[in-house]
Formats: C-alpha cells, structure tokens, sequence
C-alpha cells in the first residue's frame, strides 16, 4: 500500500509546494451497499440496518441509461495515487469527511468527460491535477452506450501542460472525444447537469435567461435552444426590416415635399431654359445680319475698287516724257562741272596741308635756336655750381670728424656672453620641462575629476530615479490600468467636488516599509485593491461613482468601509506571532494612511495574514487553528478545515512570484535597497576622491608657481644681457656707419676737386664749344628765313586756288536752279499718279476688307448654326423674316435686352441641377416606393415565420417549466415553505400568467427566462431567488430542489450534486435528501451522484441508491474490516432496542 502526505489541492502546489512531510495512505472506497434485504420487511427497508453492507453488488449494464459512467479509473490524480470506482445506475451517493477527496471525483468526471479547468473553479492549468511528485497521471471513464461502452481516457503529462486523449484505447483528438460525448447527450459545463462544489454558489447567480438556456440543454431539448435563437434572429431582422421601413418610408415623404418645392423652381428653370433658347436664336440672327451687310459693303467696295483704278491709268498715261530727259542731260552738264569744282577743292586741301607743314618746321627752327641760347648760358654757370659744391663738402667733412671719435668703441667679449646665455637656457629648459610635468599631472587630475564627476552625476540620476518614487508608480500604474490614471487626472482636478479628502490608488497611498517584503506585500493584496480609490464618506464615495463610473464610463475601483483601522484586530498577539517564527502580520509591513489601510484590512485581511521570510513552525501553526493563510520561505499556505467530524486541514501551497506588480515601482526591494546602498558608497568614495584630488592639484599648483617664478627671473636675466649686448653692436655699428660717411664724403670732395682742376686745365676746350653753338644759331637763322619764304609761296597758291573755286561755283547755280524747276514739275506729275495710285490702293484695301469682312461673318454665321437643330436652324429663319427691315443696332438692343432678362434669372441661384435633382429625386421615389413594397412584403413573411416558430417553440416550452414548477411547487409544500417556477416573458416583464403580453410582437425572446421565487417563512412573500436576499442553506435547498424538479425530464445519462446540502439546517436537509432519494430512485431516472461529507442519522435510503464511503486520512486505520463494523454497529442497535 502506497504512502501519502497531506491533500493538496489541485492549483500551483503541485509545482512549487514543499515535498509532503506527513504520510498518507491510499484511500479505500466501500464496495457499496447491497440493495437486498434479508430479515426485513418492505416497510423496513428504508433504515440502514436492513441492508446488505460490505457485499459488492454488481448491475447489468443495460440497467445503466446510454452516457451513464459504469466505472471510474484514476492514476496520480490530486489526491489519489490510483482509485477505481464503479458507481450504481441510478443514485450513487458518495459520503466522507473533508478533505479525503470526494470532490476530487467530480473533477475526475468533469475533466475526464472534456472539460475545461476553468469549469471547476480550481486551478487553470490541466497540468496542476497531476498528484504532486509525479509527473503524469489519467483519468479513464466508462460511459454506457448502444454498441457496448465507450472508455475515454485522458493522459495529463505535467510538462508542458499536455493531453492525450484516447477512445476505447485508440488515439483521439479532443475534437473527436467531444462529439462522442455529445452524442450521449453528456452536458459537464450545465450547471443543471454538473454542479461542482466551488460552482454551487454560481447557480443563484444565474440570471434568468441563463437558467432558461441550461434548463433547456438540460432536459434534452437543444431544439428549444435552437428555436430561442431563431426566434431571436427573426425578431432582430423584423426590428431591422421595420427600421428600415420607417427610414424608407421618412426618406420617400421627404423626397416628395422636396419635390414639390422644386416643382417652382423648375417652372422657373423651364421658363429661363425658353429665354436662353431665345438668346440663343438672336444671338445665331447677328452674325448673319452681319454678313447681309457686309455683303452690300463688299458690292459697293468692289464698284470703288473699279473707279479708282480707271482714274489711276488715266492719270499714269497723261505725264510727258520729255522733262524726264531734258532733267537728265541737265543733270550730266552739272555733274561735270561739280567734278572740276571738286578737284580745285582737293588742290586747295594739299596746298593747306603742305602750307601746314612749312609753319610746324618754322616752329622747329625757332624751338632750336632757343635751345642753343640756354647752352651757351649753362656754359657760364657751370663753373660756379662746382666750386660751391666743393665748399659744402669741406664744410660737411669737418662738421663729422669734430662729432666722430678718433678711437674705437670697446667690444665685450662674445665667449663669455654665449656662455652665460647658454647657462641660463639650460636652466631655463629644465624649468620649463618641470613646468610641464606639472601641468600634466594637473591635466591628468582634471581628467581624473571630470571622470569622476560624470560618475558623481550619473549614481546622483540613479538616486534620483530609484527616489523617484511617486512618478514611477504613476507609470506603472499606467501601464497596469489606464482608466485608473484618468480618474486620478480628474480627482486632482476636482477635489473642491468631496467634501473630505480622497485618497488616490493604493498602490500610489501605501508603501512597504521593508524593501524584503515586497514581493509578500504584493502575494496578499489584490491587484483590483492596488488600484482601487479610498472615500472617507459615503457622500463623497456616490459623487465619485457618479462622475467617474456613470458620466465618464471609467472602470475604476472605489471604496467607503466604515470601520477604523483600530477595529482590524490580528487573530494572535505579535508576542506569540514571534514564537511560531513569524516576521509579523503583512499589515505591519505597510506604510500609508489609516483609512487606505482599513481598505487593505477588509479588502485583504492583510491583519490576519502572518509572513515571514525564514522557517516557521507548520506544525503548531496548523494545530492553533487560528490563521486560514499566511506566507514563509517563499511559499504560500492557505489552510482549508473541514466541517464536520475530525475537522482535518487541508493544505494547499503556492510559491510567492519574486517580482511584485505595482509595488516594485517602489524601489525598496532588496536589489533596489542594495543598488541604493551601493551608489552611496560610490559617490562617497568619488567625493574622497575628489578631494583628494583637490589637495594634489594646490599642490602641483605652488610648485608650478614657484617653478615659474625661477624662470621668470631667469627669462629677466637674460634679456639684461641681450639689451647689454644690442647696446655695444649699436654703438660699434654706429662709429662703423659714421666713419664710412666721412671716407664717403672725402671721396666726393676729392672728386669735385679733381673735376675743377680738370674744367681749368681744359680752358680752350670750352671756347670752342661756346663758338659751335655760335655758328649752329647762325645756320638754324637762314633756313628760318627760307622757310618764311616758301609759307608766303604757298599762301599766294591758295589765294588762286579760292579764286577759281568761286568762279566754278557761279557757274552752276543757274544750271541748278532750272534743274529744281524741271524736278518740280517732275514731282507734280508724280504725285499726282501717286495721288490716283493711292485712291485706287485704298479702295482695292476697302475690297479686300468687305470681302474679308464678308467671309468671317459667314464662318461666324456657318459656325453658330451648325451645331443647331433642325429646329433651332427654323427659329432663326423665322427670326430673320421677322426682323428683315431691323438694323444689326436694333438687334443688339434687343439681344441686350434678353441678355439683362436672363442674367436676373441666373441670380435667383437656380442652376441645370435643379431638373436633375428633381429627375433624380423622381427616379429615386419610385424606387423607395418599390423599396418599401418589398420591405413591406418581407416583414410580413418574417412576422408569419416568427409567429408560426414562436408556437412550435413557447407550448412546449412551457410545458416544461410548467411541469418543473409544479415539482417545485409540490416539493417546497414537501419541506413546509412556498416556491414556484414561472417563464419570465420579455416585453413587460410578466411571468406566464400574462396571457395579454404573450400576444404583443416585441418581445425580445432572448431576454426570456425562468425566474424562481421562493418563501421560506409563512410570513413572508415570495421572492426571487438570487444571491442576495436568501442565505447560503435557503439558496441550497432552491438550488438541488429545482435540479430534482428536472431529475423525470432530465434527457442528460447523469447528473452531479456535490455538497449541496452545505449550509441546510437538519429539518431542510432530511426533507431535502427525502425528496432526492425519492426523485433519483425511480425507473426511468438518469444516474445521479450526490457528494456529501456528512449525513444525517435515520435518513431513508432505498434499495436501488448506492453509498459509496471513502476513507482517506492520517487517522485511517492500516486495515478496515467492514463485516467486523458492521456486526458490532447491528449489535449496538439491538441493544439500544432491547
């Protein structure tokens, strides 16, 4: 026999929970008792003590329904290391204390038969149903049906979340397990079929129309469903069809009073349509009264043309042609005549010329002679301006030697002056090397500061960031539930609104005190209590739903508890919290205001939930009995007890994430706290630094500045010997520089000197040249006077040369003047054929611009009427025959007059859209009018189908819940209380008594439903069950009552009741199981399962129900004998009658 430990539930411990320390063994089921009665009679059978116990009774599988389960198979399985169960076909009731795994079996049915984790309520992943420390684990079902039966199993592998499904030991798909189990009509998602212990709770949630749909599946009637939904379909597509009715019908009605008003309008436009058309005819009529006259005028040019040119040749064949030759031979004797003028007048331009000529070289002459007078002057002076230079000289010379010293400067000794100088620069070099040594050292340091405060700023950022703490909760606030952010943005807009101050989210109110328990913070508090808002009163608490939840349509959380933060007491005291290895409660370990955590204490029972984040002691926690949770090492513990006999704890563990949601914005996690600790200790240390560095760079300093000061005396030594040295090369090189001024000077004078004595010694040199220049003036003088003689020739040449050239000229002026009058009569006669060519080009220019003239009224006239109708074309004739005697002026005013008339028209902002519109609106009236014939025709065809479905789908239907409610009915009659099962119509709300609402046609069949009411009290009315007004027994009493009103019509093979009698005082729960029991054991019903963990003593059983007893615990026996029990419990009932 196989050991285990505690039962873990079937959530996250199988992953994260600690091995088992306690040993358990594999849990035992009875075999079920025998539905035979040995001593007893009929009327005897009901009590316990007539049956059969221990003897295993086996049933004929047809007495099993098609879908009912014949034999359960479970393999590390929750709580279960293997366990195999073969249940009875009709009531199988399975009784044991808590937390031995009764509702493990439900879980094993509900999974086993293709349904979801969610289904239960449990856990969320398949994977957490396999017993903790094992690895896979399955369920195997046996279902009955027509060729035999049908075995599902479901293999759960715990990596990676698998399935594998198999029929009847064949892979399947769950696709393919599911139809099968449809198909025996198997509904484990029906509430009114399958009814697990963590859903019990949700059937007094369901809302009527849900009742009404389960109702439905569970009586086998999916056409009703089907049906309901039509109907539904139908009245959405009648409401859609009568929408679109009444639009049409609004959409023609108006069209038609558009129409009418357009009807003005398009008179208008017709009658402005007949004025454009009548423009358009005058308009076409002046071209071609333009062309009749331009015709005429084109006839009348072409008789002008005609004349003018008959004048032009009379003319042209009249002038004389003996002018023309007399004015020719005039012309010739003249030109011979200017030819000889013309050369006497070039004689006369040579004579100038060359007249010019001989005075420019009487000018040379005279120019010569003066030249030759200025040399014989300069010969006289040039003698004096030597001696007097030669004076200047001497007197020059002695003026320097008296300023020039004889003797010659000193000079220093170069040697020793570039041996000092290279002493010093070498001192100076080392300084300078030293300086520089210096300055990078204090480079260096700069750097190293400058690092190191990019470093100081950067841990400062960190710092500031990891303080930052109320806009890094905001942000993640943000990304948690942006609808919470915006009601935030308000409120802090808003507060003058309430009237005591509201809190904001918790999670931006309240901190964690210790960075280490963030994470456990975080495990105990919800995340709808994270972001939910804090009122102080209950006025303030219905302004911020009213603005925020109804007006603005934020979904937000807001609270208003009245108790006080001093009413939360912890279950312990914290003395003895500490004894047991506890930290503490979770509320001590959350900093904020007192009414946010009031809020935390009622939302959370954060003052009841003990952390730790080391060990603490599990046994004695378990056995005080006084904490349902609480957390240490990481792990979770929530502590389920049962409620009867032993009471034994069930323990479920779940490991703490490590990462918080909203709190890690915090920033005071063990990581943050040692990232905030660390930073500190390296700006501490980048400060040391830094004044280390400090210190070292006023040192480098004062050496620098001392290092300085050497090599500053050192440069001003330095240049006291170069301003010594550039003192003695000036004065050397200014004794240098006079001294050769004087040799120049010297030279000069000895020059001038030479030069005289020279000019003395040549005397008769210079008597001869004075006589040369003598003779050259002689000379120059005749060839002046030669020269005067040939001007006075020339002139007297010229004077001739004039005389002849008036004397030609003379002689021509009486040829000219009779050669202008025979040109003025030449003229005359031209002008006056000019004069007739001119009237006859001006009239051939009048033709051709009639003809022209002509031609483009005919274009133009061709132009406007060959786009024109027959009709058109007609108008314009008759127009023209009408205004056959109106001039083009007349018609233009008449053509401005109809112009001016439409331009009035077109301001009355009617356009050619006017007549589509209406064509239009007219084209789109008959087909809205066609539109709303079919809509017409297609909403009674959908009202005929809806009807004729409607009572193929409501006589049946409450037939139904007529006869569930008259079960209901009678067995609340049973139990002493009053109950009724009604079909809540939509329309106006009535149940099936209102016969007047089941004729209206606006009912929204899927708002129908089943509605039941119940009283519990003589007193008191009926009331609608619901998950308010009636406690948690009175709920369950409704709830498996109304299941056992269905059990005759149930069309499901099985159904499931677990713990439903939970909360039932004994009266209701014997009538309750009385009822059951007579319900479920009957010919005909579906199998039934009952879990209960404990019955009552002299219940009525029956010979076709079956109990199953399952013996599961740390106080089981190693070995039960159920004869031996059962002996000494018959004994035991003999004595006690005897």
């Amino acid at each position: 026999m196989s050991k285990r430990g505690r039962k873990s539930g079937p959530s996250q411990l199988s992953k994260t929970a600690a091995k088992p320390e306690l040993t358990q063994r594999q849990p035992r089921l009875s075999p079920g008792y025998d539905s035979a009665n040995d001593s007893g009679s009929a009327s005897d059978s009901s009590r316990l003590g007539d049956f059969h116990i221990g003897s295993s009774v086996k049933h004929d599988l047809s007495e099993y329904r098609e879908g009912a389960i014949t034999h359960i198979s479970l393999k590390n399985f929750v709580t279960y290391d293997r366990m195999e169960l073969t249940p009875g076909p009709y009531m199988n009731m399975i009784i044991g204390p808590n937390g031995t795994g009764k509702s493990t079996i439900v879980c094993a049915i509900a999974l086993g038969l293709g349904g979801r984790p969610s289904l239960l309520g449990r856990a969320k992943d398949i994977s957490e149903f396999v017993k903790h420390g094992h690895e896979r684990g399955y369920i195997e079902i046996t279902l009955a049906s027509q060729s035999g039966e049908l075995k599902v199993k479901r293999e759960i592998i715990r990596e990676g979340n698998k399935t594998i499904w198999k029929l009847n030991g064949r892979n399947a798909t769950v696709s393919q397990v599911q139809k099968s189990i449809r198909e025996l009509n198997v509904q484990v998602d029906n509430l009114c079929q399958f009814l697990p212990q963590d859903r019990v709770v949700e059937f007094s949630k369901m809302s009527p129309q849900e009742l009404l749909k389960e109702t439905q599946k569970a009586v086998g009637r999916e056409d009703l469903l089907q049906m309901q939904l039509e109907l539904a379909e139908y009245r959405l597509k009648e409401r859609q069809t009568m929408d679109e009715l009444q639009r049409v019908s609004q959409d023609v009605d108006s069209l038609r009073k558009q129409n009418e008003v357009l009807e003005q309008d398009v008179k208008r436009w017709q009658d402005r349509l007949e004025a454009e058309s009548q423009l358009r005819v005058l308009t076409a009529l002046v071209p071609v009264v333009r062309y009749t006259d331009a015709k005429a005028e084109h006839d009348r040019a072409k008789e002008a043309r005609k004349e003018a040119h008959a004048r032009y040749m009379s003319v042209k064949n009249a002038v004389t042609a003996g002018v023309e030759e007399e004015i020719e031979q005039l012309e010739a004797h003249i030109a011979q005549k200017e030819g000889r003028r013309r050369q006497i007048q070039d004689d006369l331009r040579a004579a100038e010329r060359e007249n010019r000529q001989r005075v420019a070289r009487l000018e040379s002459f005279e120019s010569r002679q003066r030249d030759l007078a200025a040399d014989l002057e300069e010969i006289g002076k040039r003698a004096q301006r030597r001696r007097d230079e030669i004076a200047q000289l001497r007197a020059e010379i002695a003026q320097l030697e008296a300023a020039h010293p004889e003797e010659r400067p000193e000079e220093v000794d170069s040697r020793e002056l570039v041996q000092v100088a290279s002493e010093l620069n070498k001192e100076k070099l080392a300084l300078k090397n030293e300086i520089i040594k210096l300055q990078d050292s204090q480079k260096a340091l700069m750097r190293s500061n400058q690092q190191l405060n990019h470093d100081l700023n950067a841990n400062h950022k960190q710092l500031r960031d990891l303080d930052n703490v109320a806009m890094r909760r905001r942000e993640a606030l943000r990304q948690f539930n942006e609808d919470t952010v915006h009601a935030l943005d308000w409120l802090e807009k808003n507060r003058d609104m309430f009237s005591q101050h509201v809190f904001a989210p918790v999670c931006l109110e309240a901190s964690v005190s210790n960075p280490a328990m963030a994470s456990i913070i975080d495990a105990v508090m919800t995340a709808s209590s994270l972001k939910m808002f804090v009122t102080q009163c209950e006025e303030d608490y219905h302004t911020f739903t009213r603005e925020i939840n109804d007006k603005l349509k934020l979904r937000v959380d807001v609270v208003y508890f009245r108790q006080s933060l001093n009413s939360f007491k912890p279950p312990m005291p914290r003395s003895e919290l500490k004894s047991l290895g506890f930290d503490g409660y979770a509320l001590d370990f959350i900093e904020g205001p007192a009414p946010v955590l009031a809020a935390i204490c009622s939302r959370d029972n954060v003052h009841q939930i003990p952390v730790a984040k080391g060990r603490v002691d599990n046994d004695r926690i378990e056995s005080s009995q006084m904490f349902k949770e609480y957390i240490a090492e990481g792990t979770r513990f929530t502590i389920s007890r049962g409620r009867y006999g032993s009471k034994s704890a069930t323990v479920m563990t779940s490991r703490v994430k490590p990462k918080s949601r909203l709190l890690s914005s915090e920033g005071d996690t063990e990581e943050v706290q040692a990232t905030r600790d660390r930073l500190r200790k390296e700006i501490d240390g980048i400060r040391d630094k830094l004044n280390e560095n400090e210190g070292k760079m006023k040192k480098l300093s004062m050496q620098e500045q001392k290092v300085r000061d050497k090599h500053r005396s050192i440069e001003s030594r330095e240049e006291e010997l170069r301003a010594e040295r550039q003192r003695i090369s000036k004065a050397l090189a200014s004794w240098e520089r006079q001294k050769v001024h004087i040799e120049t000077r010297r030279a000069q004078l000895t020059s001038k000197i030479a030069e005289d004595r020279r000019s003395n010694e040549d005397g008769d040199r210079g008597q001869s040249e004075r006589k040369r220049i003598e003779q050259e003036q002689r000379r120059n003088v005749k060839e002046r006077a030669q020269a005067i003689a040939d001007i006075a020739t020339g002139v007297s040449n010229m004077t001739d040369l004039v005389h002849r050239l008036a004397i030609a000229g003379l002689g021509s002026q009486s040829d000219m003047q009779k050669l202008n009058e025979l040109k003025a009569e030449a003229e005359r006669q031209r002008e006056a054929i000019l004069e007739a060519q001119q009237a006859f080009e001006q009239a051939s220019a009048a033709y051709n611009e009639s003809k022209t003239k002509a031609k483009m009224c005919l274009e133009e006239t061709r132009r406007v009427t060959e786009d024109m109708s027959d009709e058109e074309r007609q108008a314009v004739r008759a127009a023209q025959d009408e205004r056959r005697n109106m001039t083009l002026e007349e018609l233009e005013i008449e053509l401005t007059t109809c112009r001016q008339r439409l331009s009035l028209a077109a301001n009355s902002g009617l356009s050619a859209r006017v007549m589509e519109q209406y064509e239009e609106r007219k084209q789109q009236l008959a087909r809205m009018e066609t539109s709303t014939h079919d809509l017409e025709h297609s909403l009674r065809k959908i009202r005929k189908k809806k009807l004729a479905l409607r009572g193929r789908w409501e006589r049946p239907l409450s037939e139904i819940v007529g006869k569930i409610g008259d079960q209901f009915s009678r067995m609340f009659d049973q139990i002493g209380c009053m109950g009724e099962v009604s079909l809540l119509r939509a329309g106006d709300g009535q149940p099936n008594g209102a016969t007047a609402a089941v004729a209206r046609d606006d009912q929204n069949y899927g708002s129908w439903g089943v509605e039941i009411r119940v009283a519990f009290r003589k007193s008191e009315a009926l009331q609608v069950l619901d998950n308010h007004r009636q406690s948690g027994g009175e709920r369950a009493v409704s709830t498996i009552l109304y299941l056992q009103s269905m059990q005759c019509m149930v069309a499901a093979p099985f159904r499931v009741v677990d713990e439903i009698n939970q909360g039932m005082d004994q009266s209701n729960e014997r009538m309750v199981h009385e009822i059951i029991v007579d319900t479920a054991c009957c010919k005909g019903s579906s199998q039934y399962f009952l879990i209960t963990p404990k019955l009552l003593q002299d219940l009525n059983y029956h010979p076709m129900m079956k109990v199953l007893c399952i013996f599961n615990g740390e106080w089981q026996p190693t070995a039960l004998n159920f004869k031996k029990y059962i002996s000494e419990a018959r004994s035991r009932q003999s004595a006690a009658i005897h």
